[in-house]
């Protein structure tokens, strides 16, 4: 799941899932469907809103298609909206299981891409001109155990799994923080000023909030049926944005989960997830 914003006209942003059937599902800021494409079932997505491409910035979507075991990237074209394929070229790692995004400048994105072994890998992405659009790779990484989820913010990669810990790899390989939890699903975000990692073990409804510098568990969170949040009974895959989506509930960002119990995007201010999530006892 992502997040893909519009700069000009902020209640247009839309939110991208990968089904379990196949293809991507395009929803608005109500969480309501507004386009269906078919397609490959793809694990992982990383959206570049603004991705220069033949000289015009256009959303670019990323997600792993691990049955063919390649990346496939979506141009979206946003009057319709619809995605359309765009050739991407090999990204030559053996075998992919998930991936994330990690920063975007001028010209390219990066994205961090995990392997079914105990690797991840840095690409970046980017548009030289030729019939391609051209990936490099940047820097590997080898981890204590297979990582199947990750995400990224201030330089710093975060990765984890139904059977190994949540861990932070600093840009130089290193690992400098983990923690003893199975973060099946993770999002990162600045919440009241703090950077901050929020995962999911996929098993119950509760969100674990760790201290992104440290990996130090903050709290122990459910969302639950309110005025300003709808309940989530098993969170699932989840994204956090800054980017506004109009409104004045909306302008500061915003949360989508997806409630594993029934498979629906949950979409939640940014403002009010980080003030009326509630505490577990």
């Amino acid at each position: 799941m992502a997040f893909i914003p519009d700069g000009d006209a902020p209640w247009t942003g839309l939110i991208v899932t990968a089904p379990r059937d196949g293809g991507l599902d395009l929803f608005n800021a109500d969480g309501e469907i507004v386009t269906r494409m078919t397609g490959p079932r793809l694990s992982g997505l990383a959206v570049s809103p603004n991705f220069a491409l033949r000289g015009e910035a256009l959303p670019l979507i990323i997600g792993v298609d691990t049955q063919d075991n390649i990346l496939r990237a979506y141009v979206l074209v946003r009057s319709g909206p619809d995605a359309i394929e765009a050739p991407l070229a090999p990204i030559t790692m053996p075998a992919a299981s998930n991936l994330c995004f990690v920063r975007e400048g001028a010209g390219f994105v990066e994205i961090a891409v995990l392997g079914r072994d105990a690797t991840a890998e840095i690409w970046r992405i980017s548009d030289s001109g030729g019939d391609l659009i051209g990936t490099e790779l940047i820097r590997s990484y080898t981890l204590p155990a297979p990582a199947r989820s990750c995400t990224s913010i201030d330089g710093a990669v975060y990765t984890g799994g139904p059977t190994s810990s949540l861990l932070k790899l600093e840009t130089d390989g290193t690992v400098s923080a983990q923690t003893p939890f199975n973060a099946v699903h993770m999002a990162s975000s600045r919440l009241s000023g703090r950077a901050v990692i929020i995962a999911a073990s996929g098993q119950d409804e509760t969100l674990q909030v760790f201290d992104a510098q440290s990996l130090a568990n903050i709290t122990t969170a459910r969302i639950v049926m309110g005025l300003s949040t709808p309940g989530i009974a098993r969170p699932g895959a989840m994204a956090i944005t800054e980017a506004s989506y109009g409104g004045a509930s909306y302008q500061s960002g915003l949360v989508a989960i997806i409630d594993e119990d029934d498979g629906r995007v949950r979409v939640i201010a940014r403002e009010s997830f980080a003030r009326d999530v509630i505490l577990a006892d």
